[in-house]
């Protein structure tokens, strides 16, 4: 069965299930009759409040499936993307649905027995908390978001395994364009994501622009060891002077103003630096700085590209790559060796005792 096809049954059926139920009340009440059918013997005037809360509750629902084609083909000439008619249709079924159980709430509450009130609140207070527990949460969430200011349109950040940009803030979700690390430069996917809110109660929120704009880079370079390290080193800050030098000390100033505490000056980086590290078969020269993170890519290509230059140009500085050398001895190293072989052979046979 096709999608619209099934909407359409599905909107019959739960208008059908209502329009029953009403004639049932009636015949209940005695407001009609049947002429081959009696009216029920049964009192249900004590049931009356729940009748009608079951009333609210399946006229509610095939009033919202009634609304939605209606709600569907009044926005699509003002919304581009259907996901997004579908989101506020979301929302405006979550307010029918919230004025719905208040007035079941209501009704419960005044309009039955001293019994069945209490019991009514409790149910339909339960009820309305398990329906509604996640649109709670992600307006929760919203309200965070909006007055923690843990991310504002335009943020780059990472929640809930999706990375982006964020576009669109709403009460329920959270819609951010998509890059990915797996193409060059961190560049768009052309996906669109959407995040409910509640993920910022339930997991963590990663912000890579929420002060500044800047992050920390590195780019490692293994050269061999027989290579001149120091002076490897030198050349990796000579092109990092040249490319990203004078940017980092022009922000450094800027930079500071976020820190939370003073000191943090003496453990951040904001100067290009080279760590040493050893490997199996390389010396690791990490250079790190840092960089605007909408141009990490343009500064990665440049920082690379001069660097390869420097190192080229000096023959005293290798790149380490894997590879395997094999050593042959010299033909003088190699009689020797066997005459020595052969003599301590000699000298073995001749302290062997021999028999009587």
């Amino acid at each position: 069965m096709k999608a619209e096809s099934w909407r359409k049954a599905r909107a019959f059926f739960w208008i059908g299930l209502t329009t029953v139920f009403v004639f049932f009340i009636l015949f209940s009440a005695g407001r009609v009759t049947i002429p081959w059918l009696p009216p029920p013997p049964a009192d249900f005037a004590t049931y009356w409040p729940w009748f009608f809360v079951l009333l609210i509750l399946l006229a509610t629902k095939a009033l919202l499936e009634l609304m939605r084609p209606v709600f569907r083909a009044a926005l699509r000439g003002h919304v581009r993307y259907d996901a997004d008619i579908a989101a506020y249709f979301q929302v405006v079924s979550y307010a029918v649905w919230a004025t719905a159980f208040g007035l079941s709430v209501y009704i419960m509450a005044g309009g039955a027995s001293q019994q069945f009130g209490g019991i009514g609140i409790g149910l339909a207070t339960a009820a309305l908390i398990y329906v509604m527990q996640e649109p709670l949460l992600n307006v929760v969430g919203w309200i965070i978001v909006t007055t923690m200011r843990v991310y504002k349109l335009g943020d780059r950040i990472e929640m809930n395994t999706a990375r982006g940009y964020v576009i669109e803030i709403s009460p329920m979700n959270t819609t951010i364009r998509e890059f990915a690390s797996s193409l060059y430069g961190e560049n768009f996917t052309g996906r669109y994501v959407t995040i409910p809110n509640s993920h910022v109660l339930k997991g963590n929120v990663f912000n890579y622009t929420k002060d500044t704009p800047f992050v920390w880079e590195q780019i490692s370079v293994a050269v061999t060891y027989e290579s001149d390290h120091k002076l490897a080193e030198k050349l990796i800050l000579d092109a990092a002077e040249e490319i990203v030098g004078p940017m980092m000390r022009e922000n450094r100033a800027r930079l500071r103003a976020k820190y939370e505490f003073s000191d943090l000056a003496d453990y951040i980086a904001e100067e290009p630096k080279v760590g040493w590290s050893l490997d199996n078969s390389s010396v690791n020269l990490a250079l790190l700085y840092f960089c605007p993170v909408f141009a990490k890519a343009l500064y990665r290509t440049r920082l690379v590209k001069r660097i390869l230059e420097k190192i080229n140009a000096e023959p005293t500085v290798q790149f380490a790559y894997p590879h395997m050398q094999v050593v042959s001895r010299k033909p003088e190293v190699e009689e020797k060796a066997e005459k020595t072989a052969r003599g301590e052979k000699a000298e073995k046979l001749e302290k062997i005792p021999l028999l009587p």
